[in-house]
């Protein structure tokens, strides 16, 4: 079982760009880096960071935030 933080950029000409993954010690700790990304981002980015798990073959989504167009933070847990 590995928990990793991956990151995406949302463009109105592309759906998606992914980033490099961030392997953490524990989903605590991928929240946490995923939170801490997206507040470090500009709304112009469009940023959004999920807290994944991936056990053998199959990657799980626990946590997403994303800063929407005006600033405002929003966070959900996945289960």
């Amino acid at each position: 079982m590995q928990f990793f933080v991956r990151t995406m950029e949302k463009h109105k000409t592309s759906p998606r760009t992914f980033c490099a993954e961030v392997i953490c010690p524990g989903l605590s700790h991928a929240k946490a880096e995923a939170k801490r990304r997206v507040m470090q981002s500009t709304p112009e980015q469009m940023l959004q960071a999920d807290a994944c798990l991936r056990n053998g073959g199959q990657v799980r989504t626990k946590y997403r935030c994303h800063l929407d167009q005006q600033g405002d933070f929003h966070e959900y847990t996945l289960g």
